[in-house]
C-alpha cells in the first residue's frame, strides 16, 4: 500500500486539513473530528484504495483502514500536524440521544483508547495459562509471580487508565483525574473500607457523611463519573480562588472538593450502576441459558456497528473479578469474530475482483487469527450485505454449541484462534476441544452459508479507485455515452450574484474537491428546488441540502461557509430527507442578515456532486441571477 498517497487522498476527501479539528486512531480506524461533515463526499472516501469503510458515530468521522491504520495515521499527521487533544472550540453538534444511549456511548468512547493496554495485559495472562500447560513455566517460581503482576497490573489499576482517557474526553486536567483514581485505589483506603465492611460498620467522613463500601479495582464507571464531575469542580475552584493564591489554593480545593464527591456519591453510584447493568445482562443469560449465547453471537456484529461492544468491557471485567471467568459475552464474541472471518474467506474464494479478493482475504486472516473484525465487517460483509446473513447464521450456530457445552472464558484478550487458550479450564481437559470445535463449527457453517446465499461481486474499478463510472448502455461506445447526457441545464436555486467557484473562501469548494459548480452571494432568504426530483438529504442543521434530479444529477446546495457550526440557528428547512420535490418548490429558508451578523460568510456554493459522471460542468451565468434562471450546463 502506498501509505502517503492513501493519506493524501483521505485528507483531500474529508475537506482538507482546514476541515480537521483533531485526529486520533484506534486499532483499525482513523477517528476524525471535523468542522463540517456535510462537505465530505462519503462515496469518494469509501472508494479510496486502502479504505475499507466509513462510520459516523459520537461526533466522529471514522474511516476503517485495518491493520495499517497506524502507518496511515503517521502520514496524515505529517501532512496536517493534527492533535489528538480535545478541541478548544465548541464540540460538533451530535445527534440527540436518550440517557442510556448517551451513557453507553460515553463508556464506549472512554474505553476505546484503553483497549491496547488491556489486550497487552490479557495476552500475558494467556501465556500464564499456556506456558505451565506446556511444562515451560513453573507456577511456584518467581518468574510466574512477576508475570502475574505484569498481567494483572492494568486490570487492578484500571481506574487510572480510564482517568487518563476520560480526562481527554471531558476536557479535564489529566493529573487531577489520575489523582482521584489513585485515591480510590490507595492501599490504606482499601484496607480501611474492607475492615469496616467485615466488621459491619460504615466509615464516616467529617463525622456524619457515610462512605459506602465499594471495590474500585477493575472498575470503570465510578471513575468516569468522577472525572465528568471534575470539570465542574475545576471551574468552581477557579472562580472562587483569588488570583494571587491560584497556584496553590486551587489545586488543594479541587482535590478537597472532588475526592469526597467521588468517594461518597459518584463512586458508590457508579458501582451500583455497573452492578445493575451486569445483572440485567446476566439475567437474560440465566433465563435463556445457552440460547442467549447463540442470540448474542448472532447480533454481535450490530453491537459493534453501534459502537457498543466496548461498553461490555466493564461487565466482563466485573464478572472476571467476581467469579474468575465469564461465560456469556466472551463466548458470543468469539463466535461472531470467527464468523466474520469465515464469511470474508468465502467472499475471497468466490470473488473475481482481484483487488477485492485480496481485501477479503486479509480481512479474513485478521478476524480469524487476531480477532480484529472491523476490516471484515465494514469492508466485506456489511458492504456486500448478504455475507452478513451468512456470518450471523454461523455465529449463532457456534454460540449455541459453545453455550450448550458450557464454555467459559478466563481472560479478556480479543477472542481469536491465537487466544483460544483463554477458554481452557484447568480442571476440565475437554474444554480446549470444546473451544476448538466451537470455532470449527462456526467457521464451517458460516463458510457454507455464505457460499450458498451468494453475493453481488464488486465490479473492477480504475487503478486508482477514484471514480465510479456510469455504465454505458449496450450498443453505445464510450465516446457516445457523454452525448446521451448532453445539455442538461441546472437553474439557480436562489437569487443573488453569481461568482466563480474558485473564489469561494473554502478550499473544499474552491478546488472542486466535491465537484464542479458555481457560487452565489445571496440577496434573498429562500432556497428553491431547481428541478423535479428527490431530497437525497436535508441536513439536520438546515444549512445544506442534497438533491437528485430525475435525470440523475446530484446537486449540493450549501448555504454559507462553516455555517454547520450554527447548529441549525437561523435555518428553517421546509422539506425533509426523502421528500419528492417539484421545480420551484421551497426547500428551506434562512435569516441571511442574522447569519452575517454572527460572523459567517454567506456565499452559497451550488455543486454537481457527481461531476465525474459527466464530461464537464460549466457555469453559464455571471453577475446577478434570478431564481430558476439557468446557472449550470452539464455536458
Amino acid at each position: 500500500m502506498d501509505y502517503e498517497n492513501v493519506a493524501k487522498k483521505i485528507l483531500q476527501r474529508v475537506g482538507g486539513k482546514e476541515n480537521v479539528v483533531s485526529l486520533i486512531h484506534c486499532m483499525t480506524r482513523l477517528r476524525f473530528t471535523l468542522k463540517d461533515e456535510s462537505i465530505v463526499d462519503d462515496e469518494a472516501v469509501r472508494s479510496t484504495k486502502g479504505v475499507m469503510g466509513i462510520m459516523k458515530k459520537a461526533g466522529q468521522y471514522q474511516i476503517i483502514i485495518g491493520n495499517d491504520v497506524g502507518t496511515v495515521y503517521k502520514e496524515l499527521c505529517r501532512l496536517g500536524s493534527f492533535s489528538d487533544k480535545s478541541p478548544a472550540g465548541p464540540a460538533p453538534k451530535k445527534e440527540k440521544q436518550n440517557i442510556l444511549s448517551m451513557l453507553m456511548d460515553t463508556i464506549s468512547g472512554v474505553m476505546t483508547p484503553v483497549i491496547p493496554a488491556i489486550i497487552g495485559a490479557a495476552m500475558i495472562k494467556v501465556l500464564l495459562t499456556l506456558l505451565p500447560m506446556l511444562g515451560i513455566l513453573d507456577t511456584t517460581g518467581s518468574t510466574y509471580s512477576l508475570l502475574s503482576v505484569m498481567g494483572d497490573g492494568a486490570f487492578f489499576f484500571m481506574p487510572v487508565l480510564i482517568a487518563v482517557s476520560a480526562s481527554r474526553k471531558f476536557g479535564t486536567n489529566v493529573y487531577y483525574s489520575v489523582s482521584i483514581a489513585l485515591i480510590m485505589l490507595h492501599p490504606n483506603f482499601i484496607t480501611m473500607m474492607n475492615t469496616a465492611h467485615d466488621a459491619g460498620e460504615t466509615i464516616q467522613f467529617l463525622g456524619f457523611l457515610p462512605v459506602s463500601y465499594a471495590s474500585y479495582s477493575y472498575s470503570v464507571i465510578p471513575i468516569i463519573l468522577a472525572v465528568w464531575s471534575l470539570k465542574y469542580v475545576e471551574k468552581l475552584a477557579d472562580r472562587i480562588t483569588p488570583v494571587i493564591t491560584k497556584n496553590f489554593l486551587k489545586p488543594m480545593l479541587v482535590v478537597l472538593i472532588e475526592a469526597p464527591i467521588a468517594l461518597i456519591i459518584l463512586g458508590p453510584l457508579g458501582a451500583i450502576f455497573g452492578n445493575v447493568l451486569s445483572d440485567v445482562v446476566y439475567f437474560v443469560h440465566d433465563k435463556l441459558g445457552f440460547i442467549a449465547i447463540g442470540l448474542i453471537a448472532g447480533i454481535y456484529p450490530f453491537v459493534v456497528m453501534a459502537g457498543m461492544h466496548h461498553a461490555f468491557t466493564p461487565i466482563k471485567l466485573g464478572m472476571l473479578a467476581t467469579t474468575g471467568y465469564e461465560n456469556f459475552i466472551c463466548i458470543g464474541e468469539l463466535c461472531s469474530n470467527m464468523a466474520q472471518g469465515a464469511a470474508s474467506a468465502a467472499v475471497a474464494l468466490k470473488s473475481r475482483n482481484k483487488d477485492f479478493k485480496q481485501v477479503a482475504g486479509s480481512s479474513a486472516f485478521s478476524a480469524l487469527v487476531a480477532g480484529i473484525t472491523e476490516p471484515a465487517l465494514y469492508g466485506v460483509t456489511l458492504r456486500l450485505k448478504r455475507p452478513m446473513l451468512g456470518a450471523c447464521i454461523g455465529a449463532m450456530a457456534g454460540g449455541l454449541f459453545g453455550g450448550f457445552f458450557q464454555m467459559k472464558c478466563f481472560g479478556i484478550a480479543t477472542p481469536a484462534i491465537v487466544t483460544i487458550v483463554q477458554y481452557v479450564e484447568e480442571s476440565r481437559p475437554m474444554s480446549l476441544m470444546i473451544a476448538a470445535l466451537t470455532i470449527l463449527l462456526t467457521v464451517v457453517v458460516t463458510f457454507i452459508a455464505t457460499l450458498l446465499i451468494g453475493f453481488e461481486d464488486v465490479a473492477d474499478e480504475e487503478e486508482d479507485g477514484d471514480d465510479n463510472l456510469m455504465p454505458v448502455p449496450a450498443g453505445t461506445s464510450s465516446s457516445d455515452a457523454s452525448q446521451t447526457l448532453a445539455d442538461i441545464t441546472v437553474p439557480s436555486p436562489l437569487e443573488g450574484r453569481c461568482i466563480p467557484i474558485s473564489q469561494v473562501k473554502d478550499a473544499t469548494f474552491a478546488k472542486e474537491i466535491l465537484g464542479k459548480g458555481a457560487a452565489i452571494l445571496p440577496e434573498g432568504n429562500t432556497i428553491l428546488s431547481p428541478f423535479d426530483g428527490t431530497v437525497a438529504v436535508m441536513f439536520e442543521t438546515g444549512h445544506a441540502v442534497g438533491l437528485i434530479s430525475r435525470d440523475g444529477v446530484e446537486l449540493l446546495i450549501h448555504v454559507g461557509i462553516d455555517t454547520v457550526n450554527l447548529g441549525g440557528q437561523f435555518f428553517h428547512p421546509v422539506k425533509r430527507t426523502g421528500d419528492s420535490v417539484r421545480r420551484g418548490e421551497v426547500l428551506l429558508t434562512f435569516d441571511r442578515e442574522e447569519i452575517q451578523k454572527a460572523g459567517y460568510d454567506i456565499t452559497t456554493p451550488v455543486i454537481v456532486s457527481n461531476t465525474g459522471d459527466y464530461s464537464d460542468v460549466v457555469p453559464v451565468r455571471s453577475g446577478r441571477v434570478q431564481p430558476l434562471e439557468p446557472l449550470l450546463n452539464i455536458r
